[in-house]
């Protein structure tokens, strides 16, 4: 089950960076170390412990005042409400097991508040950045993630395929996104990674369409047209191929950014490249940006050239 496997690799990269507790705020990691359905919500959010993984007990502890959509493998002694008064919510973070003995703490994100929160719940602890612990267990892929990440791409295919049957003289970016919205929704996407999916320039547009399935996402890329007319850039092209071909274990961030400018074409503003699993992911690679990222065997990769208005994409599996 990929729940469990997810958290065996959770548990072992805490051991591997010596963390007792790791504690986690950012929605993709929460999903990662709990498998819990997660409610979409617009804008960004201030962290919050939303999830403590606790190496004593071998148990995750997520905030949740209701189990609905919380796997089975979560008690409801595994769960703490949520609380306006930090007061209650410190109250309820020290009933887990194992936090108040714990020695190094890490997080993967912080608040100017939460270093006295935990002195006040762990008073030996000492805090630590938990971000390479969580990376070191999400950054490769397990065969049922890149399952899951190939059923998302499916499904963004869907929707990128009725773009292209609404292309038509005149049609509008907020059009094709509304058919695009509609169909990943009835393929139960209903939330988009991303609006900005059609850009019309002239007659041609460029249309990059993603989708989220059980967390994981997938995406396909193209020009077209306003008629309709499938377009493929050689420039564009090539320097896809470039990059694709640079894409193996072992290579940097450098050496992705050279293969890409050893075909003359300037350096994008978007990422060339970047991991792709529950939503965006390290590496990303960019102008001046990744450089000194290094792939490795089992990463999933979103490769992705723009070319004067030409886009394509390709997803690499290392």
């Amino acid at each position: 089950m990929v729940r469990l496997e997810r958290r065996r690799r959770l548990f072992d990269a805490m051991a591997d960076h010596d963390l007792d507790v790791l504690v986690l705020g950012r929605p993709a990691d929460v999903v990662y170390a709990t498998g819990a359905r997660q409610l979409w919500t617009s804008g960004s959010r201030p962290f919050g412990p939303a999830c403590l993984a606790v190496a004593e007990t071998g148990r995750t502890h997520l905030l949740s005042t209701w189990d609905e959509g919380v796997p089975p493998e979560l008690s409801h002694d595994d769960l703490y409400g949520l609380s306006w008064n930090p007061a209650n919510l410190a109250a309820s973070l020290a009933k887990i097991p194992g936090l108040s003995s714990a020695r190094r703490v890490g997080t993967g994100s912080l608040s100017p508040g939460f270093p006295r929160l935990i002195k006040a719940l762990a008073s030996d602890a000492e805090l630590v950045d938990g971000t390479p612990a969580i990376w070191a267990a999400r950054v490769t892929k397990t065969v049922e993630e890149i399952a899951a990440i190939r059923r998302a791409t499916a499904v963004a295919e869907a929707g990128l395929a009725v773009m292209v049957e609404a292309l038509s003289p005149g049609v509008t970016e907020r059009q094709l996104l509304a058919v695009y919205v509609e169909r990943i929704a009835s393929l139960g996407a209903p939330t988009p990674p991303s609006e900005a999916v059609a850009t019309i320039t002239g007659d041609l547009v460029a249309l990059d369409a993603g989708a989220m399935v059980d967390g994981y996402e997938g995406g396909a890329a193209g020009t077209w047209t306003t008629g309709g007319e499938r377009v493929v850039d050689e420039r564009c092209r090539a320097s896809l191929e470039a990059v694709v071909a640079a894409c193996r274990g072992g290579a940097t961030g450098a050496d992705l950014r050279r293969a890409w400018e050893s075909t003359g074409q300037p350096m994008p503003a978007v990422p060339l490249v970047h991991g792709i699993g529950l939503g965006m992911e390290p590496p990303i690679v960019a102008a001046g940006v990744g450089d000194d990222a290094v792939l490795a065997e089992g990463m999933a990769l979103s490769v992705t050239a723009r070319v004067d208005g030409f886009v394509e994409r390709e997803l690499v599996f290392l």
